[in-house]
Parts: structure tokens; C-alpha cells; sequence
């Protein structure tokens, strides 16, 4: 029984981490690109933003990772706590977020690269409303919740940092600063 408690409690740091590194490089990435693109029009500018900030969010998360697993392993150790096991392997974790947030984020990055100018904007947001949702709906499968519901919740929270992106891109992009 103990055995199979510190498989699960390992099991649901890999899969948090995956989710939390996939989820939000999707959904920064694509705020990002979606704002840089409004406001500029210029593919190398999008892309080098969205590059740049696919790589100080993963290393950033990757360092919240490690520091929060730490603090947890920590905070857990003197309480001789079973749930100590999540938090037994900070860089383990701190590697899991950082790798799960640059694939999360060149999924909005990948039409910029692939697709024209003019349909790389509704290309991302496709790719990236797809990519939300199947995280959320195999995270399902791990937190036995409704699938469609899960997926469903995702994909809206990042189409609503996007859709924040794009306003805020096409309200940078009127301003005269150039």
C-alpha cells in the first residue's frame, strides 16, 4: 500500500509538472506572439520576441519548479509526511516544467514559421485552443474528472490570455512611438 501511494504521489509531480510547464509556456507564448504580431506586423520581430520569451519563461519555470520542490521537500521533511515523496526530486521536476514549457511554447510559434503572415494568426490560435485542450483532457484521464469539461476549461483560460494579447498588441501597435 505504502509502495503504491509513493508511485502516485510521483506519478502527479510528473504530470503537474507537464501541465503547469505546458500550460503556461502555451499560453504566455501565445500572448506574446499574438501582441508582437498586431502591433507589428513583422514576422522576424515575432518571431525573435516569441523565441526570446519561450526561453526566459522556461528557464524561469524550471527554476520555480525546483525552488517550490525544495520548499515542499523541505516543509515536509520534518513532518514525516507520505506526501514528502512529491517533492523528493526538485530537479527531476525543475527539468520536467522546463522542457514541457518550450515545447508548450513553440506550439504558437510553429505557424509563424510554417504558414503566411495573414493566416499565421488564426493558425496559432487554432493550434493552441487544440494543444490547451488535449492537455486538459488528458489530464482528465490522471484526476478521473470529466474529460471534455477539463479540456474545455483550458483551452477558455488561454484563448482568454490570447484574446488579452491581441488587445493589448493592437492598442501598443495604435500608438505613435514610432
Amino acid at each position: 500500500m505504502v509502495k503504491k501511494e509513493l508511485h502516485h504521489h510521483n506519478g502527479s509531480a510528473i504530470i503537474r509538472g507537464i501541465i503547469l510547464g505546458g500550460q503556461d509556456g502555451i499560453v504566455n507564448v501565445l500572448g506574446i506572439v499574438l501582441a508582437v504580431a498586431t502591433a507589428t506586423q513583422n514576422r522576424y520581430i515575432i518571431l525573435i520576441s516569441g523565441l526570446a520569451a519561450t526561453f526566459a519563461e522556461s528557464i524561469s519555470m524550471a527554476a520555480v519548479g525546483y525552488t517550490s520542490a525544495k520548499a515542499g521537500k523541505e516543509f515536509y521533511r520534518h513532518k514525516r509526511a507520505l506526501i514528502a515523496e512529491e517533492f523528493a526530486h526538485p530537479v527531476r521536476d525543475s527539468a520536467i516544467i522546463g522542457f514541457a514549457a518550450i515545447v508548450g511554447s513553440l506550439v504558437p510559434l510553429v505557424p509563424y514559421i510554417l504558414f503566411p503572415l495573414s493566416d499565421a494568426m488564426w493558425v496559432t490560435l487554432g493550434f493552441a485552443t487544440v494543444a490547451l485542450f488535449a492537455i486538459g483532457y488528458i489530464k482528465a484521464g490522471f484526476t478521473k474528472t470529466n474529460a471534455w469539461k477539463s479540456g474545455t476549461e483550458l483551452a477558455v483560460v488561454g484563448m482568454a490570455a490570447a484574446i488579452a494579447g491581441y488587445l493589448i498588441g493592437a492598442a501598443l501597435g495604435a500608438l505613435p512611438l514610432g
